[in-house]
């Protein structure tokens, strides 16, 4: 439960980590102000008017006997700046009504009047603004006392919140500003690996943020540079095995065929074939992909196209309208022109579906053919395997159509996965791509 309400970026658990200590502090410093200053420093206001009203009615008896009842009233409200009625209209007292939590002040009247008044007493703090009314019951008269609020409430706390709060967002603020920052760099960082796993070259990517950052960060130049260089290396020495077998092979071409058409030579004319055409997809799947510019096309018509110039009308195609691709066209029809040229020589229908997720585009290709075994999925990406004799593509086949399609897609940052067909018999191939 706590882990989804955990921010799960780094900024925000950053953040979080800055902020939580602030808010934490603001909470142990606003309980102690509360406790020990300002619920005390209101308390002793109000106790102050209860020993005012006290005082009022203390002598108000002996100005009533010689009827200056109202000069008292006159220099209480005067000394005391509390206005004083005789209610003449209201016979008994209002009952208090049971305040609400955030009702601070009526409780606190309630419960210090309650304690420290002798008199039947009703309060109320919204009739007057910003005014409290006090009634009292006293010798059969109702008398109303219409306090200001800043009588019983301390200004300071205005003034100590002030200094609490805004010091606070203000340091929230720069800790922002520097996390950010110090952020960057590693988002810099995970941006270019994600290029780099799609096969794209961030040349920009430079190193900074804080030494930790600037070592993961030369540390992945270099594993980039080694990986390239590697790649570099694997295709210039396949290329060249490849371009030296292709000398001797066209030797023995020629020399066959000068020696005639003798149908002992039938059979190892054909081996001499098979093996131009294994060269000749070794010399393509040892290709440097990487070569090819990244380029920004739709799908929906790269689909189009390859289903227009098949060999076989058994396609049906369901996409969205536009799906925007980001990466090597060429390599990306390769990829998908194997897949189908499979699906048609060993089923009679095939299903393209293509859409686009919240963050990958999916292919599936479906067929209805024999499918293959699940033991077997997986090891027919290696190159030149071969299921069994039922599986053999034909004369061109020599085992690297998948091996050629999990290449690519790799190169892309995908996922290529051989399922069995939802519908049934036959196999479904599925391709996600990151974008």
């Amino acid at each position: 439960m706590l882990r989804k309400i955990l921010p799960r970026s780094l900024f925000g658990r950053a953040l979080l980590i800055v902020i939580l200590p602030v808010i934490l502090a603001q909470i142990v410093v606003g309980t102690v102000f509360y406790d020990s200053i300002w619920y005390k420093a209101n308390r002793n206001l109000v106790r102050s008017l209860i020993g005012e009203i006290n005082n009022f009615f203390a002598t108000y008896p002996e100005y009533q006997k010689i009827k200056k009842a109202d000069e008292l009233i006159q220099i209480f409200q005067s000394k005391n700046q509390i206005t004083i009625n005789i209610k003449k209209n209201i016979k008994e007292l209002p009952k208090n009504k049971e305040p609400g939590l955030e009702e601070f002040y009526d409780k606190l009247i309630i419960a210090e009047f309650t304690k420290g008044f002798t008199y039947p007493f009703y309060q109320n703090t919204e009739i007057y603004n910003p005014s409290i009314q006090i009634l009292v019951s006293f010798n059969n008269e109702i008398i109303e006392f219409i306090v200001p609020k800043d009588k019983i409430r301390g200004t300071s706390a205005f003034v100590f919140l002030f200094w609490i709060v805004v010091p606070s967002l203000l340091f929230i603020f720069i800790s922002i500003l520097f996390l950010r920052n110090q952020i960057r760099p590693i988002i810099h960082l995970s941006e270019a690996a994600e290029k780099f796993g799609k096969g794209q070259y961030d040349h920009d990517f430079r190193t900074s943020g804080a030494l930790e950052i600037r070592k993961a960060s030369i540390e992945f130049e270099k594993m980039k540079r080694r990986i390239l260089k590697h790649i570099s290396q694997r295709t210039a020495m396949l290329s060249g095995i490849s371009h030296d077998l292709k000398t001797p092979l066209t030797r023995m071409k020629l020399e066959l065929e000068l020696l005639g058409k003798d149908s002992k030579f039938q059979a190892l004319k054909e081996d001499i074939v098979e093996m131009e055409k294994m060269i000749s997809e070794y010399l393509d799947f040892a290709s440097n992909q990487y070569l090819q510019p990244i380029e920004k096309f739709n799908l929906i018509d790269l689909l189009n196209n390859l289903v227009s110039k098949s060999f076989k009308k058994n396609i049906t195609l369901k996409c969205q309208k536009n799906l925007i691709f980001s990466g090597r066209k060429n390599l990306i029809r390769r990829c998908i022109a194997n897949i189908i040229n499979n699906a048609q020589k060993y089923g009679t229908t095939v299903l393209i579906n293509a859409k686009k997720s919240q963050k990958n585009i999916i292919i599936t290709i479906d067929d209805d053919g024999p499918g293959i075994k699940d033991e077997q999925k997986e090891k027919v990406f290696r190159p030149f395997y071969r299921v069994d004799k039922s599986r053999n593509l034909n004369d061109a086949n020599v085992g690297l159509g998948l091996s050629i399609v999990e290449d690519i897609v790799n190169s892309h940052g995908g996922t290529v996965k051989l399922l069995d067909n939802p519908k049934g018999k036959g196999l479904r191939v599925f391709l996600s791509f990151p974008q």
